[in-house]
């Protein structure tokens, strides 16, 4: 058996901490080698939507969406920011981040997660101003990379306050390349 190996007179080093210590290590050697594929760019995307909320209950409304994909990514995660106003008066303004998935050359998989400000209008009563949104788009990318998709979100308060109703949407998105003009 082979003795567990001590660093700088700590506790022993078991292979079950080894292991991962020593993948850390070799990726933090070789992140220099691969700093172009950790930190990318792509054309920052203008994504507009129109589709329905609050689809999975009776009283539904129509919603539109304007929002910015910034074009610096790290691990191919871009930020965002973006703004929702439903046919009730309610609006909600959010930032977050997405992943860009590429599937195939034209087809893309872009899961998100956001935290915004919710106004209720007329609207259902979500129980807080401060709200989350989680949920993914699919997206056909054609040659000049703007790309259109349907996208499938859920938006709920995650239970900091009692009245937790949540709400889902579905849209219809056309998204816009700004080209390298912006981040």
């Amino acid at each position: 058996m082979v003795a567990p190996l001590k660093l700088l007179g700590r506790k022993p080093l078991s292979m079950r901490r080894f292991i991962p210590a020593l993948a850390a290590v070799a990726l933090a050697l070789s992140a220099g080698q691969a700093k172009a594929d950790l930190i990318g760019y792509e054309q920052p995307l203008v994504r507009l939507g129109v589709g329905g909320y609050n689809v999975l209950h009776a009283d539904k409304d129509a919603i539109f969406r304007g929002e910015y994909q910034f074009g610096t990514s790290l691990f191919y995660v871009h930020p965002l920011v973006g703004t929702e106003i439903n046919t009730a008066g309610g609006t909600y303004t959010y930032f977050g981040i997405g992943l860009d998935i590429p599937v195939t050359d034209h087809i893309y998989i872009v899961p998100t997660g956001a935290f915004g400000y919710w106004s209720r209008g007329d609207g259902k009563n979500l129980g807080s101003h401060d709200e989350f949104r989680t949920g993914a788009e699919f997206d056909w990318r054609f040659n000049d990379g703007s790309r259109v998709g349907v996208s499938f979100h859920h938006i709920s308060n995650d239970g900091i306050t009692q009245r937790n109703p949540g709400v889902e949407e579905a849209l219809l998105t056309y998204s816009i390349p700004l080209g390298k003009m912006f981040p």
